[in-house]
């Protein structure tokens, strides 16, 4: 190989160097640079979202249904003892009822005797016919009162049945709702822990990168060691151009071997510091390779259990989904119950209260009555104690007297217990309706924010069908630059062989020069030559000088003195 080989060879290490360190300039902050989301961050945050919105809906429902049962137990409590009540209003209606058909009986008798007193009875005869139709008038009210009072009841006993239904609709509601959320927090939780520690993984992957990236220090090294051998080899280029045996040749042969030398010192400076380099990256980058084939595989694990429609696991996030998704069905559905179950129970609630004014009404019918029977109690009397034709119904007069009497007496307790009654039932019911209507509204509310995460749900199964399509947990193109950063290291690693078998080589051309130099010397019978020329002596001085100081890593091509511990100078 001459000079010119040298220099094109040096040339060409020159420019391959150059190549590769702007390259590693560009892609290694590209691999470090982390904006922009992977397939993995995305598949956490719509793991995440969907958490987040069922926490909230849990949050509602919880609030819903918290003591729900035991909210509304003092109100059919109350109802309960209002139905005694009602009890006591029915033995009262029995017996009004039966005073009204003894009192028929006794006006009847009176009826029979005052005909058979002529004409002298005919005045207490009418007055007997009016009493006794009042008397059945009486009979007839109170039996549409215990008509009234029966539906009444039944209304109540049905509000309690509608109830009853309302808390099985609601049991179903939130059993339904609490399956479906522990099968999304399952599956979330199920998901999210090997996605974070596959992010873990993916994160230990930067340092021993930002490591390995020191080795981008070698550029100026490299760059500025090569170009100060080829200014040396392109100094001596032409020197032994020169006359056979003359001090100039001795001088040039001295000049050359020196400078040899010296770029002997340059080219070990340079090997030693990329080997020296290349063993701390080789270190660091197989640590990259160790951590990204530990990520490779937890990737196909965690793909095969959660992403691969043939998962034997049963853990296939679309399947799961889809899954919750027909819970979730089945519970709007439920919610659309509980809605219809709640207005009959409005409506029911309602007809009590309606049901109890038409009683009182019914029951406002019986005073009118009760007066003209005390009229026609006080005429009776007043004939029976003129007429001495009809002195032997004194006595039936007597007891109709009395029965009157006992009747109105039950009238009187009956009213106020019929008004306490609707008084007090109208209260519990006016509450109970503010009450059912306000849960009635929440649960509309828990309905519509069901409904929107239901929506959400259905959304995020179209966002991970093409998260799923292109599983991914770096960045686009990690994986390339990745294996491009191996090779142009690959590549530097190469340089520094042909680095060595030029040092190799230079130290055969300075071998041949000491033999030249040597045999020159002895056809003059000298052993030893000093330069003459005092430009070549001060060139080798220079050059020895810069040479030794790259060495000591003080050489002009090493990294700046100023600069901090990590920062990397790009062509």
């Amino acid at each position: 190989m001459n000079l010119d080989d040298v220099l094109d060879s040096v040339n060409k290490v020159i420019n391959l160097s150059e190549q590769y360190f702007v390259e590693l300039g560009d892609l290694f902050p590209s691999l470090l640079n982390r904006e922009g989301s992977t397939s993995l961050q995305n598949l956490q945050t719509v793991l995440n979202e969907l958490y987040e919105g069922n926490e909230k809906s849990n949050h509602l429902e919880a609030e819903l249904f918290s003591d729900y049962a035991e909210k509304y137990n003092p109100l059919f409590e109350e109802l309960n003892n209002k139905i005694s009540t009602l009890s006591e209003l029915d033995k009262m209606i029995a017996g009004i009822k039966e005073d009204s058909e003894q009192m028929e009986l006794i006006a009847l008798n009176a009826m029979v005797i005052s005909i058979k007193s002529g004409e002298r009875g005919q005045a207490f005869s009418r007055i007997t016919e009016n009493l006794q139709r009042l008397s059945n008038d009486m009979f007839i009210f109170s039996d549409k009162l215990l008509e009234e009072e029966k539906q009444l009841i039944e209304h109540i006993n049905e509000l309690q049945k509608i109830f009853k239904n309302i808390m099985e609709s609601q049991k179903k509601v939130s059993q339904q709702g609490s399956n479906s959320s522990q099968a999304v927090s399952s599956l979330i939780s199920g998901v999210l822990g090997p996605l974070g520690q596959m992010e873990q993984n993916i994160n230990s992957v930067y340092p021993p990168i930002q490591k390995a990236m020191t080795t981008l220090q070698l550029q100026d090294i490299v760059r500025q060691s090569l170009e100060g051998i080829k200014n040396c080899l392109l100094k001596i280029k032409n020197t032994d151009l020169l006359v056979a045996g003359s001090d100039d040749q001795l001088d040039s042969i001295e000049l050359n071997r020196k400078i040899f030398e010296v770029c002997n010192e340059i080219l070990d400076y340079i090997i030693n510091q990329i080997t020296n380099s290349f063993l701390e990256f080789d270190q660091n980058w197989s640590e990259v390779t160790t951590l990204l084939e530990d990520v490779e595989s937890e990737k196909q694990n965690f793909s095969s259990r959660f992403l691969s429609d043939i998962s034997i696991s049963g853990e296939n996030i679309n399947t799961r989904l889809a899954q919750i998704s027909g819970d979730f069905e089945k519970l709007m559905s439920e919610f659309s119950n509980y809605h219809l179950v709640q207005k009959d129970l409005l409506h029911t609630t309602q007809s009590i209260t309606e049901k109890a004014r038409t009683m009182y009404s019914v029951f406002g019918n019986l005073r009118p009555v009760m007066s003209r029977l005390h009229h026609v109690r006080i005429l009776q009397q007043i004939e029976v104690s003129k007429n001495e034709a009809i002195k032997s119904v004194k006595d039936s007069v007597t007891d109709m007297d009395n029965l009157i009497n006992s009747a109105n007496n039950s009238l009187d307790i009956m009213e106020t217990l019929l008004s306490q009654f609707i008084t007090d039932t109208k209260n519990l019911l006016t509450n109970f309706t503010v009450s059912i209507s306000k849960d009635n509204d929440n649960m509309l509310i828990l309905r519509k924010e069901k409904g929107q995460y239901f929506d959400e749900l259905k959304a995020a199964q179209n966002r991970l069908a093409a998260i799923i399509s292109n599983f991914a947990v770096f960045p686009m193109g990690f994986e390339d630059k990745y294996r491009r950063v191996a090779s142009d290291l690959s590549g530097i690693s190469a340089l520094n062989v042909e680095l060595k078998e030029y040092r190799n080589h230079l130290n055969q051309i300075v071998s041949d020069l000491e033999t030249k130099e040597k045999d020159l010397l002895a056809s003059r019978g000298m052993i030893t030559w000093q330069i003459k020329n005092p430009e070549y002596q001060e060139l080798i001085e220079q050059l020895t000088i810069s040479a030794r100081k790259g060495a000591t890593g003080e050489f002009s091509g090493g990294t700046e003195n100023t600069s901090s511990a990590g920062d990397i100078t790009f062509f």
